[in-house]
């Protein structure tokens, strides 16, 4: 099974069902034919930022935090740059991403989701993100946080 059809498995399992520890969550997920190790369901976790609470009532249960979408969106963004990139090329304001065909889209909507203030918008044909800042100088800023994102571990 996909890491994505994991991940929406544990969340609606998170939300639908209260669950209260990893065993639990373990247990339900292999009821519904999903097989996961307990060590890749805390990295998946991590990753969907999924944080353990005690409730109201004292009993604990698992909720998914905002910290979570801006974690998430730096996950997407890296694996689109490292699957997908092929070049970058600054232009002015503007800073063109040539891509594997068919994968500018996916591109074009992680840089804008990752919320970068620098990024007015962008626009993805078949091949190639234009990516508009607003002056030249935030063209070359998000030049380097690209290649920062590119390197980094």
């Amino acid at each position: 099974m996909s890491k994505k059809n994991r991940h929406f498995h544990i969340l609606r399992m998170i939300e639908q069902e209260g669950v209260e520890s990893q065993q639990d969550l373990l247990d339900a997920l292999e009821a519904e034919e999903v097989s996961i190790s307990q060590s890749t369901l805390s990295k998946d976790l991590k990753e969907l930022g999924v944080i353990k609470v005690r409730g109201k009532e004292g009993r604990f249960r698992f909720v998914q935090t905002k910290e979570r979408d801006t974690y998430h969106a730096g996950v997407l963004l890296k694996r689109e740059l490292v699957d997908f990139l092929r070049e970058t090329i600054p232009v002015g304001n503007l800073v063109l991403l040539k891509t594997v065909p068919g994968n500018a889209s996916g591109l074009s909507k992680s840089v804008d989701e990752i919320g970068w203030p620098e990024v007015a918008g962008t626009l993805a044909s078949v091949d190639t993100v234009m990516v508009v800042t607003h002056n030249d100088k935030e063209a070359q800023t998000v030049v380097q946080r690209l290649q920062d994102i590119i390197l980094s571990k």
